[in-house]
């Protein structure tokens, strides 16, 4: 059988997903495959969007993960994102979704109940993961990623950060192919230790995110601004007079201790923009409505359908023309603080 291991593009969750699923499938899969098949999988990364249009075509061969369910005949599916959530109570063989911090966490439990053995390294591989993707970083921790990591002796939750700045550069079809290259190599007990991909120097790519980092959070100060009554922080790449470094998810939880929400806009194509939308990580008590079926909302009013995620972080595809009415719309749904 032909496979192919389908994975949220241009993310950490995704590649360790799709890393979990390749290297421990015999754990996952319950289907008459061979270690050749995995090992001779297409890996294809896609965003939530390509998933949800009508162009995407599944295969009986699919294994797809940290992604919404497609529409046609697959191999495997594992999502964890509230947006996803099946219609039906009881899945179809090789198909799972539950609400957990991360995918990779989520896939890690499955394996363990099907005997796979926790070790050191793969609790402290799925610790990590849990606390990127749910954004459940302490003040401290944001400090230590995003602003003053030590290089030279870098934790469990650093090294996750290393390895995704390798595919978070600002060229996409670069980020296409070292998420498609680090996950055909030889795969260690986690990315933490694989050795093929620590060959290809991971700390390179942090250093110059660090970097990439300061030189944003200098910029966006032009073009971020806090909006009182929906206690939200607005970013709109459009009013940028010139796009430098690299963005930093977190920095209105920073610069904007007060804010309950963050709002941003960036523009992809003439047609299409891309809306981000989180809580503040500090003060998630505060925030009460569900950003992932606000996401969802605009991605149907605004777009063309491409929209959703978790309750306190969400994200959709709008059409550029309606960038205004939908921050217009966002910010009264915030003010209002409806669910």
């Amino acid at each position: 059988m032909k496979l192919r291991i389908i994975s949220h593009a241009g993310c950490m969750d995704g590649y360790s997903s799709a890393f979990i699923v390749k290297h421990y499938w015999k754990h996952l899969i319950k289907a008459h495959i061979s270690e050749q098949d995995i090992q001779e999988a297409e890996i294809l990364p896609l965003y939530p969007g390509e998933i949800q249009s009508d162009e995407f075509v599944s295969t009986p061969g699919d294994v797809v993960v940290d992604l919404p369910r497609p529409k046609g005949d697959i191999l495997f599916w594992c999502d964890h994102h509230a947006t996803a959530k099946p219609e039906e109570t009881t899945l179809p063989k090789n198909q799972f979704w539950n609400i957990t911090p991360s995918c990779t966490g989520y896939l890690i439990d499955l394996a363990l109940q099907n005997g796979l053995k926790l070790t050191s390294e793969l609790r402290a591989f799925k610790d990590a993961m849990d606390k990127i993707d749910a954004a459940e970083y302490t003040h401290q921790e944001i400090i230590d990623c995003y602003y003053n990591p030590d290089l030279n002796k870098l934790t469990p939750l650093q090294k996750v950060h290393a390895i995704g700045a390798m595919f978070n550069t600002r060229d996409r079809n670069l980020n296409m192919e070292i998420f498609k290259t680090l996950l055909s190599t030889e795969l260690g007990e986690t990315p933490l230790t694989s050795q093929a991909l620590w060959q290809l120097n991971p700390l390179m790519f942090y250093r110059a995110q660090l970097n990439g980092y300061k030189e944003w959070r200098e910029n966006v100060d032009a073009y971020i601004a806090y909006n009182e009554e929906a206690k939200c922080v607005v970013q709109d790449d459009r009013k940028a007079q010139m796009s430098r470094g690299v963005p930093d998810r977190f920095y209105a939880c920073i610069k904007f201790p007060q804010a309950s929400y963050n709002l941003s806009l960036k523009p992809m194509d003439p047609e299409n923009m891309r809306v981000g939308l989180g809580s503040n990580i500090f003060h998630k008590d505060r925030c009460k409505v569900d950003l992932g079926k606000l996401c969802r909302d605009i991605g149907k009013k605004f777009g063309k359908g491409s929209g959703g995620g978790h309750h306190d972080v969400g994200g959709a595809m709008i059409n550029t023309e309606n960038a205004d009415a939908m921050i217009e719309y966002v910010l009264e749904v915030l003010k209002k603080g409806e669910k």
